[in-house]
């Protein structure tokens, strides 16, 4: 929780926050930008930093109230606490000898031009700044801008104090005065930065404009904040927020910043009603749009069946087993379709056992190496087939700390499944079923303790101060090396840029297929175990890798970051209102409980018609949550046939059961919208498949004159990811590849930097979780010998391996787009 430590009122709307968060003051630079949410059921909103006070630990912010959260904010009295208060985010501005500076602040701008003010005079530079305001009583910070300012001009539309007019009149008579302006700085309404740009384009003077566009997360996985700068696509939360205001479309942001209207102008009336109606009842209970976990009823637990005793039991074959897996219950098509409740059901104990007595129990089995974690398949199925459960469960977590969200979502079907011995003949044991059972038994029996004896103590894995090791990312491959190496006594901490741990378990996958409190137990298992996570840290930003290790006492970091920003299609109309990613729509109703409007404020902006582009799981995810979400009608567009489809079988079959419409051989061309900036149609192109491509695919080859309209309203792009590059901006002498992931033995997971290692997307773009989940163990089995704290390599040869690994790097890896 974040305090309010000051609070000050500039006018009916206007008032500041000094907010004490001491890691994001001693971080904070002029330009940079803040996520900022209230509470449970909160949006995330930027705001740009003010001001700073290292020394006291402090950041300012001037908020503006214009909706129901920032009227929710402005309620809040001096003492309060907030729940987020995520940064320093952005590209900090740029400050160096320039000249004359000249600084324009409208309104609200004028706030987050102040740092820059500051900056440019200590720099050395004459600096010129204009502020305005509607009237006089809406004036503030004047003391503070004459006190940096050779030369202070303040504007009022109104007359009502100082100059008359608009700021952008006032710099244009500057210009005039003035011939050796070398730059201008202009923060305010985009209307008033659109028209500084205007003035300053004839005589080509370079002008920087801050665009503070509609997010969700900040840290450049969603592409909300998309902005058109010079022809093409920029992400405002990781290119900016500072751009050349000569290249911006204004224009086209300015329609793009009206797309959650309707949804804005809903949520302040009700705001309006409700904060009428709690005034009138006085104090009430607790926040009741926070629901509580599933109450789970425990089954008891069944006695596990002797060993047979004197004579061998029947030897099976794949003649005397059943030839089809057990069924897994599920919901009904048609009732699933229109709500968020988990789909498949899960089977009983009897159904699971029948289940595991399909394991041959092969002496050399081959659905071990098909796991990319290594669990003991007949292992844990043969404890359970003996109605062993807690032999079962145990040995699932000897290998992976996640069992009952891999069960429910790793393509088994393409892995251990796959080589499975049964499934050469009838269908393979439903290996991830019986997985995602186990782990669903075991929920509250307390099998995840650790007695204080079986606890390794701070110095007994390595004779001396216990070892400690920060890990980058909540995700699968965070989760998986943090498991194992707090089992080895490693002292061990997550950074977690967002505000809920789990990574993409939480904002890539829908509640239909992985509940948010399954995610949460298997997380709390972990801090159990004595796994720190610390939420609402962004690594490279308030803290960098080199600090970690050499100012946080940290000795091995692992980056689990994943990919990050989404890939668009590169087609006109794809900055309409009504086109999202599927990282930003996911994100939206996943991650921030868009599903559960109007208890929770984040709004989704999806029309009635949706087009998702792409066939892999994230696209059957997006379809079928628009479907959920009251879509009357949801095409899946892709430029291949089904049999090219990467999408999960399953996740297929559910999605055509629940009417979502296949568009096979089908690649859009353009998406049309109106004069109002809103996506109403989508020309597509039939294709047709030559020759196979680098990828192994045949080519889709489009088919002359088979253009036609889909009549659509929304069109969400699943295309894959591509990395984010804070990491690496941040951390010199780490290595990428050409696509900006970085560069790791694969035997290993070391970097190019001795102590750092890496895995999942970051390393190899857009995979499966529990392919990042074998990445994070990978890691962690070389941190242990790199810390001294495994049997083998001594920590000094382990540093001097990670350190000649660059001599051997893995071919470049890139997820594939689609």
């Amino acid at each position: 929780m974040y305090r309010i430590l000051k609070r000050e009122q500039f006018g009916p709307a206007t008032f500041l926050w000094e907010v004490e968060a001491p890691d994001v003051a001693r971080a904070a630079q002029p330009g940079h930008f803040l996520m900022v949410r209230v509470d449970e059921t909160g949006e995330r909103i930027p705001l740009t930093v003010a001001d700073f006070d290292r020394d006291r630990g402090t950041v300012t912010v001037v908020i503006q109230a214009v909706g129901k959260t920032t009227f929710q904010m402005m309620a809040l009295p001096e003492g309060s606490e907030i729940l987020d208060f995520i940064g320093p985010l952005g590209v900090p501005s740029e400050i160096h000898p320039a000249g004359r500076v000249v600084f324009v602040g409208g309104g609200l701008g004028v706030a987050p031009i102040f740092p820059q003010l500051r900056g440019h005079k200590e720099a050395g530079n004459s600096t010129i700044s204009i502020i305005g305001f509607r009237s006089r009583d809406l004036v503030f910070w004047e003391d503070r801008f004459r006190a940096c300012s050779d030369e202070l001009i303040v504007t009022t539309d109104d007359g009502s104090y100082g100059r008359k007019g608009l700021v952008s009149d006032a710099l244009r008579d500057v210009l005039a005065r003035y011939g050796d302006v070398g730059l201008v700085v202009a923060i305010g309404p985009l209307v008033m930065m659109k028209a500084c740009a205007h003035v300053t384009r004839p005589p080509g003077i370079r002008t920087l404009v801050s665009l503070n566009s509609i997010m969700v997360d900040g840290t450049g996985m969603c592409g909300s904040c998309r902005v058109t700068v010079g022809g093409k696509m920029k992400f405002a939360c990781v290119d900016g927020p500072d751009f050349d205001g000569h290249g911006v479309d204004f224009d086209e942001l300015m329609l793009r910043q009206k797309r959650f209207e309707r949804e804005e102008r809903e949520a302040m009336e009700r705001y309006r009603r409700e904060a009428e109606r709690l005034a009138a009842l006085g104090p009430g209970g607790g926040n009741p749009a926070v629901t509580p976990s599933r109450r789970r009823t425990l089954p008891p637990v069944p006695d596990p069946l002797p060993p047979p005793a004197g004579t061998k039991p029947p030897i099976k074959t794949v003649r005397t087993v059943a030839p089809r897996k057990t069924p897994m219950p599920e919901q009904p098509a048609r009732q699933r379709a229109r709500n968020f409740e988990e789909v498949n059901l899960g089977y009983g104990i009897e159904q699971a056992i029948a289940e595991a007595d399909r394991c041959l129990q092969c002496k050399k089995p081959k659905c071990v190496p098909g796991c990319p974690v290594g669990i003991d398949i007949p292992g844990f199925i043969r404890a359970l087939a003996r109605r062993d459960l807690r032999e079962s469960y145990r040995i699932l977590k000897d290998a992976n700390s996640l069992p009952a969200v891999c069960g429910r979502v790793c393509p088994q079907e393409t892995q251990c499944e796959a080589t499975c011995v049964v499934g050469n003949k009838v269908e393979p044991v439903a290996i991830g079923r019986l997985e995602r059972f186990v782990a669903d038994f075991a929920v509250g029996r307390g099998w995840d303790e650790l007695a204080p004896a079986a606890r390794p103590s701070p110095t007994e894995s390595t004779g001396g101060p216990r070892r400690r090791a920060a890990i980058i990312g909540s995700g699968p491959a965070g989760l998986a090396c943090a498991g194992d190496l707090v089992k080895a006594g490693v002292e061990v901490t997550i950074f977690e840029a967002l505000h809920v741990a789990g990574g993409v378990l939480k904002y890539g996958i829908p509640e239909f297929r992985l509940p948010n409190d399954t995610i949460d137990i298997e997380i709390d298992n972990l801090k159990r175990m004595g796994v720190r996570i610390n939420l609402d840290t962004v690594i490279g930003k308030v803290f960098t890798i080199p600090q970690l290790m050499h100012d946080k006492g940290f000795d091995a970091v692992f980056v689990a970051t994943g990919a990050g920003s989404p890939r668009f299609m590169n087609i006109p109309g794809e900055s309409l209102n009504g086109v999202f990613s599927a990282n930003e729509f996911l994100t939206r109703v996943n991650l921030m409980q868009g599903f559960r409007q109007p208890l929770y404020d984040t709004p989704v902006g999806m029309g009635r018609r949706v087009a998702v582009i792409g066939a892999g799981n994230t696209a059957m995810d997006a379809a079928r949550v628009a479907l959920r979400m009251g879509a009357e009608a949801v095409s899946i567009v892709y430029r291949r046939s089904r049999a090219e489809c990467p999408a999960r079988a399953e996740e297929v079959h559910h999605a055509i059961e629940e009417g979502i419409v296949f568009e096979w051989l089908t690649a859009p061309v353009r998406i049309l919208g109106n004069d109002k900036g809103w996506a109403r149609g989508m020309i597509c192109q039939r294709m047709e498949l030559g020759e196979p491509d680098e990828s192994g695919r045949r080519r889709p080859v489009p088919v002359p004159g088979s253009e036609f309209e889909m009549d659509v309203d929304t069109v969400i792009c699943a295309l894959g990811t591509q990395a984010n590059p804070v990491i690496a901006q941040t951390t010199p002498g780490l290595e990428t590849n050409k696509w900006g992931y970085l560069v790791i033995d694969e035997a290993t997971g070391a970097t190019s930097i001795p102590g750092v290692y890496a895995g999942g997307d970051i390393v190899t773009g857009s995979a499966t979780v529990i392919l990042a989940m074998g990445a994070g163990r990978t890691a962690a089995k070389t941190i242990l010998q790199y810390l001294g704290c495994a049997a083998g390599t001594p920590a000094t040869a382990a540093g001097e391996a990670a350190t000649g690994a660059e001599e051997e790097r893995a071919g470049e890896l890139v997820g594939a787009a689609e």
